[in-house]
């Protein structure tokens, strides 16, 4: 059940992350690519293996698939996009 609640609290960072203006205007600023910067999928992926891999090991890559997974389901739920 805290790995659930981990997963879901990743994705809605990945989720808020890809909303806030710093963020737009990093990426805007340095004209960083779409992928996988602007994209809720990856840049939750990317975001979130890291530190996944490091608490469960191999593990990890497929906790990050699955909150980044979360994240755009959040993503196209909420923006309807």
């Amino acid at each position: 059940m805290e790995l659930l609640i981990n997963l879901l609290g990743i994705a809605s960072l990945g989720v808020i992350l890809q909303d806030l203006p710093p963020y737009k205007w990093i990426v805007n600023r340095f004209n960083l690519p779409e992928k996988p910067f602007s994209c809720t999928l990856c840049a939750t992926f990317w975001l979130s293996a890291g530190p996944l891999i490091a608490i469960y090991g191999y593990e990890g890559v497929t906790y990050a698939a699955f909150s980044a997974m979360i994240a755009e389901l959040l993503d196209r739920q909420l923006w309807k996009n």
